[in-house]
């Protein structure tokens, strides 16, 4: 039977959450979605915080997103950009208009889901759109409207509201004071513009709140400086000669003329209607007030359309607009799909909600519909009695409502302070009021839930029963969130989020004053674990706390570390490499000595840059960036001898990129025998100092950037901090260097050197602040030795200096204090750290240049000296040089080939090196003709679980990497490995993916002889070869893409022979 093609319709986040369930439930289903936005389905509900990230230009990576483009072709989901236009009942096909070029395709389909949502409804005021231009196929058109009248729906809504003020407006009329209008409200508030809300009903939200509550929020709104307009009518949005919005016409409560409000920007948020113009042109039956009319089942009048979301009018009646509904829609559709249809009903949801609007807390929660459709908060049911509570203080209004002999809880309005709402929510839903009494509930005293003295919630503070949801928006009770706290190891909200998805909706349950955080809290207490403030499981403090730690009882390897202050052994991916930055920090030891190399980071661990082909990347040190003739030219040699791509780097430094593992050892040595050192380009380290040239040449230099560059940058290479350092000295006022975006700026004076801190470029630059002027050298390397040891021994692990400076209460007038007054007395501590950093430098790479133990390392195979070419992408000419292909291998989906449980008697053992070759608790990568395993050595693991042998292939793009990752435990006993170049984790033991299932790694039965050497079985080298190409061109095929590895001709070997190399001796 032909699997069955499931067609979404809409990529918004009801849309995702269908498609997530269906693929959970692993049914054989084809899915495709149409997406009309440029990106993939991302939180609307928050959509306010995307004026703190502004990451738009990070596609399906930003903070707000669901999922990424990669993660839904490793599900095997079919992402379409475009349109929708036309749905053809008869031939079971979308006609839609591809994104970007307007060509036109189909799509087929067997079950069609419409999840098109809806959109912002435009009044048809005079003024407000552009009448000839109305598009009825696409409501939320916004050629269709004059220019400074937006929407408040999508990222590009808020982006044309950004470009708007960067353009020069500077005041805004928000139309809507219900929900949405609020949460427009709050992005203009965001933009710093003046703003209006405008609202025709006499009070703010007069769906969920009173008169009473909707005044006090009111207040709440007005003491940020937001105007708020209620009971007024809206005439006209006033637009100039160039049909621009200059302004918008109301006739305010109980005036007898209209006035004019000067704006610039009319943002319309008054509710929003169904998208449900493809289920009109189709033919469906709609709802009484439009939407896709469904049955119980989420099914059209069509038996192959179904409806779900804000366009699914249940029973032809109701179309909900809030989250909760349409997540518990996609779960009864996918019951329905799976299971046949009739497997799940769907009558209603309830409508209780708490929202944050512009920082005040609404809540409005309710037994039945009748709680909001009968308006039982209003005090004029007779069956209902209400008790009130305004706190004029603290600006805080409550509504609680009882039936007439107070035995149970209807509903009630929470304004200001809504901290208790789950409880009374889950109150309102039971039979009783749990031995509470009402007044005792309006005052929150005691709490909800509470009965004779014994609480329902265990202790944990969250008044929740373990069947009482914790996460309305996702629908999860408190007991499904703690199982994955014990059984997935979700110990922080973040991992929380990924393990069970809860607080991905609003976001309200897991705000620091949530129920989650309380839930996670005492959980992990009962476990005998703190709260997750430490680095990870293994270790519960911080890294300033540990530090400490470390420093004060002078601990040298993890293993002490472990033993002194942590819990488990091994550690995981998460704190070995901040363990190595901590000892780095302290001690300054060489990062590949004692066995520090199989805790330092992917970089790290081999002294360069990892790239995407499994190769790295060198960046010698060109201090100052002041380098001779001959130094370029020995750059060069080695570069062309070894095939490398070369480029000057963002920094301004040298850069060769391409090498191989095995051959990194004989480049360093190279560069180092031509003088150059280590740029630490690789490691969380000062990466350079960058330098105009000063007095040398400048006529208008002051000092001599170029020395200064140089001192400080010999004088801190080598030094680990918890994140990367950027330098740069200018010669004078004209700033050059940019010196002030970086995280130590010196610029030269007349009198000497002004120091600047804390400045960082990237994706949120900041401007360095002005610490001190006309500082001589001595002084001014003194105020930089001790800024960066502070930063060294506080700061969060990857934590820049400008977050951390900004995080400092005091800021830099703080840091004047401790830096120049020694305010903590711990000036003399700071110097001595930097002294014993300094003393303890050496170039890395010229330990292993001249150290033969250290080169073993580096070695491709642990089982022979013969290489292969490891790389899974082909080199193309570019530009004149050798350059691996820009596209990215797809992702091997599915199980794995191969598995130790079920290995065939023609497998053989293979000889995969010594005992004594192998690192404790890391791996190497063993040769098996043109295979390659990665093979792990795990000493302190039960006897079963000391050797494990895996596929050197990592599934995710298919880099032969394995080898080189982080191993970790989990204290469920999963033993991990984290892949080195994309992170992505595996459980060691059986192979199988932790971040994605779909990814799974082939295992392998493992030995030691009695002479001490390691034996892996596997199926023969050629068989092997073959399955694994079909696997490698069958993933090819299901993404569409070429295998051109594959037909790619043989490389040229490097390094070069000298006969080659002849025409480079200058």
């Amino acid at each position: 039977m032909a699997t069955k093609h499931v067609v979404v319709l809409g990529h918004g986040p009801i849309g995702h959450s269908f498609i997530e369930k269906l693929k959970e439930s692993g049914a054989p289903f084809r899915i495709s979605v149409v997406c009309e936005e440029p990106r993939p389905a991302y939180n609307r509900v928050m959509l306010t915080q995307y004026f703190e990230d502004l990451d738009a230009a990070k596609h399906d990576e930003m903070k707000l997103s669901y999922v990424t483009e990669n993660k839904l072709k490793e599900q095997d989901v079919e992402l379409i950009y475009g349109r929708a236009t036309a749905v053809d009942r008869a031939a079971r096909s979308v006609a839609y208009e591809a994104q970007g070029t307007g060509a036109k395709h189909s799509v087929q389909y067997d079950t069609l889901v419409m999840a098109t949502g809806s959109y912002c409804f435009v009044p048809p005021t005079p003024g407000m759109t552009i009448p000839d231009k109305r598009n009825p196929a696409w409501p939320d058109d916004p050629a269709s409207r004059p220019d400074g009248v937006f929407v408040y729906r999508t990222i590009e809504d808020l982006e044309s509201m950004l470009a708007a003020v960067k353009s020069g407006a500077t005041r805004a009329a928000v139309i809507g004071g219900g929900l949405l209008g609020l949460e427009a409200a709050k992005a203009a508030y965001d933009l710093k513009l003046e703003s209006h809300v405008l609202e025709m009903a006499p009070y703010l939200m007069p769906t969920q709140l009173n008169e009473f509550g909707g005044a006090v929020l009111t207040e709440k709104i007005q003491s940020l400086g937001i105007h708020v307009h209620v009971g007024v009518q809206i005439k006209e949005v006033v637009l100039g000669d160039d049909r621009k919005v200059t302004g918008i016409r109301i006739l305010q409560k109980g005036a007898e003329e209209p006035i004019v409000l000067d704006v610039d920007m009319v943002i319309v948020s008054c509710g929003v209607r169904p998208r449900d113009e493809l289920a009109k042109q189709c033919g469906l039956e709609l709802g009484a007030r439009g939407g896709v009319k469904v049955d119980t089942s989420l099914r059209s009048s069509d038996e192959n359309i179904y409806a779900i979301g804000e366009v699914a009018a249940i029973g032809g009646s109701l179309c909900y607009g809030l989250w909760a509904p349409g997540v518990e829609q996609a779960d009864a559709l996918v019951k329905n799909l799976v299971d046949g249809p009739g497997s799940a009903e769907y009558s209603g949801s309830d409508l209780s909600t708490k929202l944050k609007l512009l920082g005040c807390d609404v809540a409005s929660f309710g037994r039945t519909l009748d709680f909001w459709f009968k308006r039982q908060f209003d005090g004029k049911d007779p069956g209902i009695k209400s008790l009130e509570y305004k706190d004029e203080i603290n600006g805080s209004y409550r509504r609680l409502c009882f039936t007439s002999d107070g035995s149970q809880l209807m509903g009630g309005i929470l304004v200001g302070d809504a901290k208790d709402y789950s409880k009374l929510l889950q109150l309102s839903k039971k039979p009783d009021l749990a031995g509470n009494d009402p007044t005792g509930l309006l005052s929150g005293r005691p709490a909800a839930g509470a009965a004779s003295g014994a609480s329902v919630d265990g202790g944990d503070g969250t008044g929740l029963a373990d069947d009482d949801l914790i996460c309305t928006c996702i629908g999860l009770t408190k007991a499904t969130v703690r199982t994955a706290i014990v059984e997935k190891d979700a110990h922080t909200v973040p991992l929380l989020k990924k393990a069970c998805k809860v607080g991905t909706g609003c976001g309200g349950c897991v705000t620091p004053v949530g129920e989650v955080p309380k839930l996670l809290a005492h959980t992990l207490k009962k476990l005998g674990k703190a709260a997750a403030t430490g680095i990870c499981s293994h270790f519960p403090y911080t890294r300033r706390e540990l530090f400490q730690i470390v420093k004060v009882k002078e601990l040298k390897s993890i293993e002490d570390m472990l033993d002194a202050a942590g819990q488990g052994k091994g550690g995981c991916e998460l704190c070995k490499p901040i363990c190595a930055s901590i000892l780095a920090g302290i001690w300054n030891e060489h990062c590949l000595k004692d066995g520090r190399d199989q805790i330092q980071d992917t970089n790290d661990r081999f002294l360069a840059n990892i790239q995407k082909t499994g190769t790295y990347s060198i960046i010698p040190r060109c201090a100052g960036g002041d380098i001779d003739p001959d130094t370029l030219m020995a750059f060069a040699r080695t570069a062309k001898k070894y095939g490398l791509w070369t480029k000057i780097t963002g920094a301004q430094r040298l850069g060769m990129f391409g090498a191989e593992r095995h051959h990194l050892p004989a480049i360093y040595k190279e560069l180092v025998d031509a003088g150059m050192e280590s740029g630490q380009a690789y490691g969380k380290a000062l990466r350079a100092v960058k330098s105009c040239v000063g007095t040398d040449w400048c006529r208008y230099g002051q000092q001599d950037s170029v020395n200064m560059a140089v001192i400080m940058e010999n004088r801190y290479k080598g030094i680990r901090s918890p994140h990367k350092l950027k330098m740069a000295v200018s010669g004078c006022l004209r700033e050059c260097a940019e010196a002030q975006g970086k995280d130590v700026g010196v610029i030269a004076t007349q009198a000497g050197f002004n120091l600047y801190f804390g400045g960082n470029g990237g994706a949120k630059p900041v401007h360095a602040k002005l610490f001190a002027t006309d500082l001589d050298e001595k002084t001014l390397l003194k105020y930089i030795d001790r800024y960066l040891m502070f930063y060294i021994t506080t700061a969060k692990h990857l934590e820049r200096t400008a977050p951390w400076q900004a995080g400092l209460e005091g800021g830099i007038e703080f840091l004047r204090k401790v830096i120049i007054e020694d305010s903590l007395g711990i000036c003399e501590d700071l110097d001595k750290l930097m002294e014993q950093n300094k003393k303890n430098w050496h170039c890395e790479w010229k330990a292993v240049a001249y150290d033969e133990d250290l080169q073993k390392k580096f070695h491709q195979f642990v089982n022979t000296k013969e290489t292969h070419d490891s790389e899974h992408v082909e080199y193309v000419d570019a530009r004149g040089q050798r350059h691996p292909n820009t596209y990215s291998p797809p992702d091997i989906t599915g199980p794995a080939l191969y598995s130790k449980d079920a290995a065939s008697s023609e497998w053989e053992w293979i000889f995969a090196g010594q005992v004594s070759d192998y690192p404790s608790n890391g791996g190497l990568a063993v040769k098996h003709g043109s295979n390659e395993l990665a093979v792990f050595h795990l000493p302190n693991q039960p006897s079963d679980l000391q050797w494990l042998a895996v596929q050197n292939i990592c599934p995710h793009k298919q880099a032969r990497t394995i080898s080189r990752g982080l191993v970790g435990e989990l204290a469920s006993g999963a033993i991990t490995l984290a892949d080195p170049v994309y992170k992505t984790t595996y459980d060691l033991r059986t192979g199988n993916g932790i971040a994605n299932p779909n990814l799974n790694l082939s295992t392998f039965e493992i030995k030691v002889d009695a002479d001490g050497k390691v034996l892996v079985k596997v199926p023969p080298s050629e068989q092997m070869k073959k399955a694994f190409d079909e696997q490698i061109d069958k993933a090819y095929q299901l993404a569409g893409m070429e295998n051109k590895k594959a037909k790619a001709p043989a490389e040229i070997k490097y390094p070069l022979n000298p006969a080659a190399r002849a025409g480079l001796d200058w």
